[in-house]
């Protein structure tokens, strides 16, 4: 009967350690998809934020000179060219020591360039450059930001008087007191109080 059960505790041990390495195996896979995973969402969050840039991109250019905008589209065409991609290292490879740069005295700022980077060609034409005028607003301000203003021009003595004569709140800074009036009192008591 020892023989019997001798063999069925090896036959339990067994299975119990190809469990643990199922077990083993699976947490290995798991870490993978979860790091993986990660990886796409920073990939998301990094086309979200350049696809906001090119709009906003084309939405200065189609005001400043909207002839420009092929010239963007092609740019933007030649990231994606099959040279153009792959300047990151694959994720799995070992960092690289970084090297320390021979110390030396620069004589003149020297332009930073980034490595690996495409060079797109681009030509201009001269054209006729007419200085862009400041245009003065037609409209004017409204009348609330008028005494919002005024209000915040008063001391605030003057401006609690005013709020506790038309039945306002009183408390606060000078501020939040204006705020609350703006809208319960008119220009011409504004300037009768001050």
């Amino acid at each position: 009967m020892i023989n019997v059960l001798a063999a069925k505790f090896n036959q339990v041990d067994a299975s119990i350690a190809n469990t643990q390495s199922q077990i083993a195996a699976l947490q290995t896979k798991l870490s993978e998809l979860q790091d993986y995973r990660q990886q796409l969402l920073s990939v998301e969050q990094a086309m979200q934020s350049a696809l906001s840039q090119v709009d906003t991109a084309l939405i200065m250019l189609h005001h400043v000179d909207p002839t420009e905008i092929a010239t963007f589209k092609d740019a933007l065409v030649v990231k994606f060219a099959t040279d153009a991609i792959g300047i990151l290292s694959p994720a799995d490879t070992a960092p690289a020591q970084p090297i320390e740069p021979e110390p030396h005295a620069p004589t003149a700022p020297e332009s930073q360039t980034v490595p690996d980077e495409s060079v797109i060609d681009v030509q201009s034409t001269p054209a006729d450059i007419t200085p862009v005028e400041t245009i003065a607003p037609t409209a004017p301000e409204s009348p609330a930001t008028d005494i919002e203003t005024l209000l915040n021009k008063m001391s605030l003595a003057d401006i609690r008087k005013l709020a506790k004569a038309k039945g306002a709140d009183a408390r606060g800074n000078r501020v939040n007191i204006a705020a609350r009036l703006k809208v319960l009192v008119t220009k011409a008591e504004v300037l009768a109080v001050s």
